[in-house]
């Protein structure tokens, strides 16, 4: 047989032409190395030698965002370097609406302009590349002072920006949502006592105009509140109207609204970026999922330690007092005073059937006179806002539905003759075995239902160990600013992103070079 040549690879040469650096980073992503980073800053400086390169994290300092709220000229550029991305289609929040397209840029070539200063932008997944000429006695390897301007700026931005409410919930983010809601909150459409009322608002006015005040006493310019009480009785609503009021002072007083913190690290994270906000208000809702046997150690630490604590006003909610730490209900230079949401009495339930009444009262199909709302007050004795809510909705669905009750009048009350009345009081009743059942099985919700204010405040707390859990060895430091890129401002050219995310490592095949 004869002898076989072995094969002879030949590698075709690239022409000639400018430096593309998206050659770089589809070489490099092909799992080269395991840091991309230092070899994208690398090659960047040496196909560019008189300028500085900044790489710059996008969702702590969103450049592109930035551009697109009206701040800078952000230009695409396709030709001087490659482009990649991926396109689909984001579906409707509503199944009746219509969906649009999305796009995730994995690589993109910009031309930045800020002010007076021009820029290279280069976006490469979570890492964007800012190129700028050096200047004076700048050195070659940075900082450049006018990219320096720039991320300032675009912090500053972040962190100025009023429509917005920053939430914690595993990792801090920003809601447009909540900021609309809070608009709308104010305290007259809040049904609660008219005394708790103007004495919430008062404490936490009377807080931000005291620094001065503290200041002369020698002690620290904090304070925390503590609402308490049943499910669904005007805490949340409260919370809310009180920031609304904030928001209106003559100098707004942003806040934080913690929904999930249940690790140390997260507790560091709430209180890093409160301390980074305050003045500002720290509501920590269902605290007793916060501090907990293995967080309570590090909470108070945060709370009371060496860290300067100035101008935070906590408010923590809990639905059961009685589950709370001795260190939160009975310290009161943590929390020194608590504040009782207890079900709604005669004339409460009587105004929020008089919130519905008023709700109603342009729909044709629904006849709902005033002296409806009292008997409804009546049958709904017991109930918690939350729970009047579901019967008035659980009605409406039933008149929806058009169906047939078998509820035959009486000539006794002539309440009877509206069919509302009729089934708005078997729904009340249904509610009220539901409610029954749930006392059995949960000892502790009856607590909240048949034991008077004063009997829910004397109640002891579950006690507790000192011990406290350390954060994952393996998770990765937080940033200081959240991931901003999905609530970014846009405009007419910039597709929302995708809700998808790219494998950690680009397919070679996926990313042709035109």
């Amino acid at each position: 047989m004869a002898d076989i040549e072995p094969f002879t690879l030949i590698e075709e040469s690239r022409g000639g032409g400018c430096h593309q650096f998206f050659d770089e980073v589809l070489d490099l992503e092909a799992a080269k190395t395991a840091d991309h980073d230092l070899h994208y800053i690398s090659g960047l400086r040496k196909a560019n030698p008189g300028m500085i390169v900044t790489g710059i994290p996008v969702n702590n300092v969103p450049l592109v965002a930035f551009a697109s709220a009206g701040h800078a000229i952000c230009e695409l550029d396709k030709d001087t370097d490659s482009f990649a991305s991926w396109r689909g289609y984001r579906p409707p929040a509503l199944r009746q609406n219509k969906g649009t397209l999305a796009e995730s840029v994995f690589f993109a070539k910009y031309h930045y302009k800020w002010i007076n200063e021009h820029f290279v932008l280069y976006v490469v997944g979570p890492v964007q590349y800012v190129l700028k000429e050096r200047r004076d006695s700048e050195h070659a390897l940075g900082p450049s002072k006018a990219t320096d301007r720039l991320i300032q700026t675009v912090g500053d931005w972040l962190l100025s920006d009023q429509e917005v409410v920053w939430v914690y919930d595993r990792y801090w983010m920003q809601s447009k949502p909540l900021w609309q809601q809070v608009q709308k909150a104010t305290w007259d459409k809040v049904i609660l006592d008219e005394g708790m009322k103007r004495e919430l608002t008062k404490a936490a006015n009377k807080f931000f105009s005291s620094k001065d005040v503290y200041e002369d006493l020698g002690v620290p310019w904090k304070r925390g509140l503590l609402f308490y009480g049943p499910p669904g009785n005007g805490k949340t609503i409260s919370i809310v109207a009180l920031m609304h009021t904030l928001l209106g002072r003559k100098h707004p007083i942003p806040t934080l609204y913690v929904k999930s913190a249940p690790t140390t690290f997260d507790i560091r994270n709430v209180f890093n970026q409160a301390r980074a906000l305050a003045p500002c208000m720290l509501v920590l809702e269902d605290v007793e999922t916060i501090v907990t046997a293995q967080t309570r150690s590090y909470f108070f630490n945060e709370v009371d330690g060496l860290e300067n604590n100035d101008g935070l006003f906590m408010i923590a909610s809990t639905n059961f007092i009685d589950k709370l730490d001795p260190g939160l209900s009975k310290r009161p230079s943590r929390f020194d005073r608590k504040y009782l949401f207890p079900l709604p009495n005669q004339h409460e339930r009587t105004l929020y059937c008089e919130f519905w009444r008023h709700k109603l009262q342009k729909k044709p199909l629904i006849d709902f006179p005033e002296k409806l709302c009292p008997a409804m007050a009546q049958v709904t004795n017991g109930f918690s806002f939350a729970f009047m809510q579901e019967c008035f909705v659980a009605t409406l669905l039933v008149l929806a539905r058009n169906e047939t009750l078998d509820l035959p009048g009486t000539d006794k009350d002539d309440l009877e003759d509206y069919e509302l009345w009729r089934v708005f009081k078997h729904q009340a009743d249904m509610l009220r075995k539901e409610i029954s059942s749930q006392f059995e099985n949960n000892p502790c919700i009856a607590i909240c239902r048949h034991d008077s204010p004063a009997d829910m405040a004397s109640q002891s707390a579950v006690p507790t160990s000192d011990e406290h859990g350390e954060c994952h060895a393996n998770r990765q430091m937080n940033m200081r600013l959240p991931d901003l890129r999905s609530l970014r401002v846009e405009d007419s050219t910039t597709l929302p992103p995708l809700p998808y995310r790219k494998h950690a490592h680009i397919s070679t095949a996926a990313f042709m070079k035109e």
